[in-house]
């Protein structure tokens, strides 16, 4: 069963023994999910707060999930019509 964590300070403590980082983004919060190998915790957070957390856990393996795939199939999807456009000109 996943344990929820209420302090930023309690999920980076918890940060050395994890496995990996979860971030699941949604148009309120980002739910940060911290794999060990015994339990899930889980922090809801702000959008600033949370990538300041991401950036602490550098040596983690960070999977994202919800809208930053969207935002990035966005963008690509942005440049090559940028890039069709030059190449007509």
């Amino acid at each position: 069963m996943p344990k929820e964590l209420k302090s930023s300070e309690q999920f980076e403590k918890m940060i050395p023994k994890a496995v990996e980082l979860r971030v699941v983004r949604e148009k309120d919060y980002v739910k940060l999910k911290l794999r060990t190998p015994d339990v899930l915790y889980t922090f809801k957070t702000n959008e600033d707060q949370a990538e300041g957390i991401i950036k602490n856990a550098k040596e983690l393996e960070v999977l994202e999930f919800g809208r930053a795939k969207e935002k990035s199939s966005e963008k690509s999807e942005e440049k090559k019509s940028e890039t069709s456009k030059k190449k007509k000109k």
